[in-house]
């Protein structure tokens, strides 16, 4: 697996000079769940090194539900794979987000190196193709996500719409500081009374 991230790695320069920026830090990433795992991840000029486990502590610790890497790496081709909240940063957070940063801005050009093997206009043609796959992949989630948020709110009453949430929340701290006021006003009574 490392072997193949910096290989690919290698058709970038520009992330590589990034991750040499971070040479000597130790980045564990930990996948929490039902099969948890954690690896080591050490950047440095000739990409990255992976190891199950590291005598040093670790600088930064990324943990996830599903490998962390993996969501990283597909932000950039489907952005919304990683919802905020879902990966949890402890230790030195500016370092996991310059690490992510870095993940993210990987740029390959698959394409270039698709011509190399069958030509310029096939690697053209099925760039095309990757990339329209690509807006129609970002286009059903979307899709998606707002079909099944109107399902949960409207078919199943699974969820409340927004008004009704907001107008539940309001009523509950109405009826908090009723009861606030309540219970001054009984302490007040309970020092009167004889």
């Amino acid at each position: 697996m490392e072997q193949a991230i910096n290989r690919a790695l290698r058709l970038d320069p520009d992330t590589l000079a990034r991750l040499a920026g971070l040479e000597g830090k130790v980045i564990r990433l930990r996948a929490a769940g039902d099969s948890p795992f954690e690896i080591f991840v050490l950047p440095d000029a000739s990409g990255l090194r992976l190891r199950t486990g590291h005598d040093r502590e670790p600088d930064v610790t990324l943990t996830g539900d599903i490998p962390v890497i993996f969501r990283f790496a597909l932000r950039r081709f489907v952005p919304d794979v990683v919802a905020a909240g879902e990966v949890q940063v402890s230790g030195d957070i500016d370092l996991g987000q310059r690490f992510q940063r870095i993940l993210e801005q990987t740029d390959i050009d698959w394409e270039e190196q698709a011509a190399r093997v069958v030509g310029d206009v096939p690697a053209h043609q099925l760039g095309n193709a990757l990339r329209h796959l690509g807006g129609w992949s970002r286009q059903t989630l979307h899709t998606l996500r707002q079909d099944l948020g109107e399902y949960l709110q409207e078919e199943s009453r699974l969820l409340p719409v927004r008004p009704r949430a907001n107008a539940f929340r309001h009523s509950v701290e109405t009826l908090e500081r009723e009861l606030e006021n309540l219970e001054r006003r009984l302490a007040r009574l309970r020092e009167m009374a004889p």
